[in-house]
């Protein structure tokens, strides 16, 4: 296939991203700062857009390789952002709240799973590898750029209530989103070549730059679960696989039991400004987004298991860590420092478990098998995602936040020892398993 010149439609999806990061941080602390919520409402709100992402991604990827269309997918997937962001910003209850944070994930997921296969469509199979690198880096930009501007937003804001900043900040993202639909209504044209998510499984080792948050609406998926019963039968899945799912479950309810409950720790309980609370992400996911590349080399060298036992040990450490600093009698400025350096080293475990783990279940997956097994990953990080939104909400709310992080620890923990039991050597691929049988 011959490029085009109108690879100018990766762009298309850059203030998408932009609006994503800059209302990431802005969803749970709006609960509590303009709807005078609980972080309880914070773990339901979590919870509600995952739940709703979960058979979300896979029913819009499955529509799509069905009908065979992609723009349609990734133009509703702009619009169901682009609306919810404008209900929030104009929310005055927590049910009007609940209901746009539902459609989030029940709509925007719609272009995650399609983003990733237009650009496999839209190009040769030769260049796939450069092609996707080229589209998570822009996305990831964009995620970053967002932070970046609701950080500068939030601290700008010098008339009105801090409140009526966010309200804006939300509206603004959602003009942003309907920039991302004009665009791409103009620049991105159907690919006339279509691609079988099989083809790429075997093909593309490029981990995709994503960054962690309170919830599971992830904005590009490049593997997707196909509903097939024949394909998901129990024995196309191999026993170390089905127990490394296990893991990841456990380590995934850790993360977000964690996470669900940070933004209010730092704003209610530490005194953080909204703008001081973006800083820390923004240092989280810097780093991560600048580990991504290494960490590919450093899994191969070391081993992944290896590396992902190490990160898991990382934020062992580190979650109750950020409690715990508190209690070091440091000055506001010293503190703020030492808070963006720790989540700076959280988000430098992320990429490195997460590019890990996409390597480890790809190894011990059966070959006639590998979509499906790392469609089945994506899918447990979401179920994961709801448990752990209502744990973490429920314990912030009910014992207090040094609980919540030391129970994300146990959770990761067991997963950590679980982890080291488990065999992980690579499936053979010819003779050793199943046969797809395609329906």
């Amino acid at each position: 296939m011959t490029e085009r010149k109108e690879d100018r439609w990766y762009y298309s999806f850059l203030p998408f991203n932009v609006a994503g990061g800059s209302t990431s941080p802005l969803i749970p602390l709006f609960v509590t700062e303009g709807l005078a919520g609980n972080v309880a409402q914070v773990g339901i709100i979590s919870a509600i857009s995952s739940l709703a992402s979960v058979p979300a991604n896979i029913i819009w990827g499955n529509l799509s390789d069905t009908l065979k269309k992609r723009k349609v997918f990734v133009l509703i997937g702009f619009i169901g952002l682009a609306i919810p962001l404008l209900l929030m910003g104009l929310s005055t209850d927590i049910q009007t709240y609940y209901l746009a944070n539902f459609i989030l994930g029940a709509i925007s997921a719609a272009a995650a799973p399609v983003g990733t296969v237009l650009v496999l469509e839209s190009f040769d199979k030769k260049e796939w590898g450069k092609r996707l690198g080229d589209f998570s880096r822009v996305a990831g930009i964009g995620w970053l750029l967002g932070l970046m501007i609701g950080t500068i937003w939030l601290n700008a804001q010098t008339v009105g209530s801090t409140v009526g900043a966010m309200r804006m900040l939300f509206i603004a993202a959602a003009v942003l989103a309907m920039l991302s639909v004009t665009l791409a209504w103009k620049w991105i044209k159907e690919p006339k070549a279509k691609v079988d998510r099989k083809e790429v499984a075997s093909v593309v080792k490029l981990p995709l730059i994503s960054f962690e948050r309170g919830r599971y609406t992830p904005t590009k998926v490049l593997h997707v679960l196909k509903i097939s019963a024949k394909n998901l039968r129990p024995k196309n899945f191999p026993r170390n696989l089905k127990i490394y799912y296990l893991v990841m479950f456990l380590a995934f309810t850790g993360f977000l039991t964690f996470y669900v409950g940070l933004p209010i720790f730092l704003s209610q309980k530490l005194g953080l400004s909204i703008s001081e609370v973006f800083i820390v992400y923004v240092a989280s996911s810097t780093v991560s987004a600048l580990t991504y590349s290494q960490a590919g080399k450093w899994s191969y060298k070391i081993g992944s298991k290896r590396l992902q036992q190490i990160s898991f040990t990382g934020r062992i450490i580190l979650f109750p860590s950020m409690f715990l600093v508190t209690g070091l009698n440091l000055d506001f400025m010293s503190l703020l420092v030492v808070l963006c350096a720790m989540h700076a080293l959280i988000g430098f475990c992320w990429a490195n478990l997460s590019v890990a783990a996409n390597i480890l279940v790809s190894n011990m997956s059966y070959c006639d098998f590998r979509t499906e097994s790392l469609g089945m990953y994506c899918s447990i990080q979401g179920i994961a995602s709801i448990l752990g939104s209502l744990l973490g909400g429920f314990i912030a709310n009910y014992y207090g936040y040094l609980d919540t992080f030391l129970v994300a620890s146990g959770f990761v923990v067991v997963a950590l020892i679980l982890l080291s039991a488990l065999n992980v050597d690579r499936v053979p691929c010819e003779g050793d398993g199943p046969k797809a049988e395609h329906v």
